[in-house]
């Protein structure tokens, strides 16, 4: 036994060491081939390989060490009674009637994400009135944070895996005890920033909100709409702490010391102890950290060290850190990018603005397309002409304004201005919906930047480059396949019908969020998943309009979602039953809309001239379950049938009216509710698949018992959103029809259960 125990523990070794032998040879070969092409000096080729190899061999093992953290992540929910978590005053945020923040649990020894609801305004009040650190007891229910469940949808699970926090506690109960103290430096300067937070909400605005931003790196819920624009423009970075603002902070540090006669190794001592006091009130954001560490690292060798480490030798030790310390969060768009960037500034020997400009577009547009899909072509030239405006105006205004009382009502008038500019660029056309690129393409694409930076004949290789951007955008938004898919949108309907070559896009509702007897100080300001999930899955296919939306009927979680929908997404015509264009509901959504009242069109049965046939309304109603509009859409000889929340009366004098009536695919009515699906229209229909939208313990219960005995005694296979999220129908050259789940094992799951196949 002991023998075979030393041979085992010798094989893992020796695979290990053999990784390591190969990483290290790559390494070395990559690194001969850069030191040929003179990309850096000779001299540091040895820090530098000895970096990178750590920064491989830790990236790949922490990404696997990351990946199987089942032991800190719950795969279950549990209850949990006056659980304590330690609070830090900047840490929470409040929006209407959610607490949101990130807490240290005391018991568990790790980070959790905790959501409350304040059961009252007075509550509510309480709350914000914390500004030190604060013991809180909570009681509630606590699982791992859920991922994705739509294709393309931002992954919040992985983002707070990179800020290592796993698990998620949804608090019934929540207490402060505010009296309680935990007397570290750490500490305190969380309270001082909150306090900087809180006088700068009583400020001019947008001065105040331009100082969160630019000074603190915290951004007001009221700042949210410029700070879209700004995003939109491709300008976030400028308005994102990093390298810029810890320049400006050490050049201000510098300038001052220098006026009242500080040594410059005094003054660099000085720096030493601002800067990671200046990363906790910054707020702690990647990329200021980044930044920090890399000046500190620098300024530390220079005066406390025998060797000065160099731009490079900085970034791969700050980077090594990154990977020990928060693997996960080097798959964000904000750290690829700050890491890239300062790369690719470090090793830049152009003056010209455009050309270094063109550069740092060049290597980020393939991370942006990944990340975001979009691209705006005015980034380019805003970021070389808002450059020097940036340094000039904006961000001295904002310093001036925060230090220079007298000074502000100017320099809130100026920022204002700023705020219009921003606002009328961002109404400019200029956004290009690329569409998500193949991973293949993303690696082309830098390995190509990389190879012009080497080459000669740099025309010749732009142009291939361009070529290639080409066919990945036709690739994107030229399918070949027509597809049907229903979207995980939590407790409401919303599926989407696209023909190959993306020739024809239809939309049949929109999903919404439900809200019951909302007071003005329990409103939240938040993107609905219509642009989280919807918009995003749209645009990460290529497709920036919507030819036809139909809205079955007036209900919130059907049509709630199509204002926000329409301000990102060119709606074309929009369908819904007859009288539901008169209610007081759609006329005040129309107005908060992008679609003009005259693409709107009222429909029943008699409307003819459709590709999507539709069968009820008979006659003009209000809208309600009971005038729903049932479509039928055929694909490859396939039936595809949408009833909206149609109730069991009235699905049978459906078929009443088509007595040949036939469905090979159908989406339950009203989620799978017992007030929907009869018998003998199922019977009738004979569906060889069933999908039912619901969300995930949805207060009613849906789908119903009843209902799924209903499908089960047809012998009806069928697929639940909440289970499986997205749910995609595409037909094959044989024309039959291939089901793809967001959640594959789902799937297979439903093949061995259900009876007959989803195949068919």
């Amino acid at each position: 036994m002991t023998r075979q125990y030393y041979l085992f523990f010798l094989s893992i070794d020796a695979v290990f060491l053999a990784f390591i032998i190969f990483a290290h040879s790559l390494l070395w070969t990559l690194l001969w081939l850069l030191l040929q092409l003179r990309i850096w000096k000779l001299k540091r080729k040895v820090i530098f390989a000895i970096n990178l190899l750590f920064c491989l061999i830790w990236a790949s093992y922490l990404i696997l060490w990351q990946n199987n953290m089942q032991n800190k992540t719950l795969n279950n929910e549990i209850e949990v009674n006056q659980m304590g978590v330690l609070l830090e005053p900047d840490d929470y945020t409040i929006s209407g009637d959610l607490l949101k923040f990130t807490g240290k649990s005391l018991s568990k020894k790790q980070r959790i994400l905790v959501y409350y609801r304040f059961k009252t305004e007075e509550e509510k009040k309480q709350f914000a009135k914390i500004q030190t650190a604060a013991f809180v007891q909570i009681s509630g229910k606590m699982n791992g944070i859920r991922g994705p469940t739509n294709e393309n949808e931002f992954d919040f699970r992985q983002y707070m895996a990179g800020k290592n926090v796993f698990n998620q506690l949804q608090a019934k109960q929540i207490k402060a005890f505010t009296k309680f103290q935990r007397n570290t430096i750490f500490s305190f300067f969380h309270s001082l920033r909150k306090k900087i937070i809180d006088y700068l909400d009583m400020m001019p605005q947008p001065l105040g909100w331009f100082i969160q931003v630019l000074l603190i790196g915290y951004q007001s819920e009221n700042f949210q709409d410029s700070m879209d624009q700004i995003n939109k423009l491709g300008l976030l970075y400028l308005f994102t702490l990093s390298g810029m603002h810890v320049y400006y902070l050490i050049s201000i540090v510098r300038y001052v010391t220098r006026k009242f006669w500080v040594t410059k190794e005094t003054a660099d001592l000085i720096l030493l102890f601002l800067l990671p006091i200046y990363g906790i009130i910054g707020g702690g954001s990647l990329g200021l950290l980044r930044s920090l560490s890399m000046s500190w690292l620098h300024i530390f060798s220079s005066r406390c060290g025998s060797w000065k480490m160099s731009g490079i030798e900085t970034w791969s030790f700050v980077l090594l850190l990154n990977l020990l310390i928060t693997p996960m969060a080097v798959f964000s768009l904000g750290a690829q990018l700050s890491y890239l960037l300062t790369l690719i500034l470090m090793f830049s020997q152009e003056k010209d603005q455009f050309l270094i400009g063109a550069k740092m577009g060049g290597f980020t547009l393939p991370l942006v397309l990944w990340h975001v899909f979009t691209w705006n072509i005015w980034t380019i030239p805003l970021s070389i002409l808002i450059g020097p405006f940036f340094d000039w105006i904006i961000f001295p205004v904002v310093v001036i304004g925060f230090i220079f009382v007298p000074f502000r009502p100017i320099c809130n008038a100026i920022l204002v201005l700023v705020q219009h500019f921003f606002a009328w660029g961002a109404s400019v056309p200029g956004t290009i919906i690329f569409g998500k690129p193949p991973l293949i393409f993303i690696f082309i694409w830098l390995g190509s930047m990389l190879w012009l930076e080497v080459s000669k004949k740099k025309k010749m290789k732009i142009f291939y480059i361009l070529i290639s951007y080409l066919l990945a955008f036709c690739w994107i938004h030229f399918p070949f396949e027509s597809e049907v898919t229903y979207f995980d949108i939590g407790q409401g309907d919303c599926s989407l019908i696209k023909t190959k070559f993306n020739r024809d896009v239809f939309l049949i509702d929109t999903g919404g969020r439900l809200s019951f007897n909302t007071q003005k100080w329990q409103v939240r300001n938040s993107r609905t998943n219509g642009e989280t999930v919807v918009v995003n899955y749209l645009h990460s296919k290529g497709i920036s309009r919507i030819d036809r939306l139909y809205l079955t009927h007036q209900d919130t979680d059907h049509v709630g979602n199509f204002p926000s929908i329409s301000q990102n997404i060119k709606i074309k015509r929009l369908y819904l039953p007859a009288g539901m264009e008169k209610l007081a509901s759609f006329q005040n959504r129309l107005r908060n809309s992008k679609i003009k009242p005259q693409v709107v069109t009222p429909v029943t049965d008699q409307t003819s001239e459709f590709p999507i046939q539709i069968l009820h309304p008979f006659e003009s109603g209000a809208g309600k379950n009971e005038d729903s509009m049932v479509l039928l859409y055929r694909m490859s000889g396939q039936h595809f049938l949408f009833t909206g929340d149609l109730d069991q009366v009235n699905e049978l004098k459906v078929i009443q009216k088509y007595p040949t009536l036939t469905a090979d695919v159908m989406k339950t009515g009203h989620h799978g509710s017992k007030t929907s699906s009869a018998p003998t229209f199922i019977e009738h229909l004979n569906p060889k698949l069933a999908i039912i939208s619901a969300g995930r313990n949805n207060r009613y219960g849906h789908p119903n018992a009843e209902t799924l005995a209903t499908l089960k005694k047809n012998k009806v296979p069928f697929v639940i959103t909440a289970q499986s999220g997205m749910i995609k129908l595409k037909a094959d050259r044989r024309k039959k029809l291939k089901i793809e789940t967001f959640d594959q094992t789902d799937i297979k799951e439903k093949k061995e259960k259900n009876e007959g196949s989803t195949d068919h």
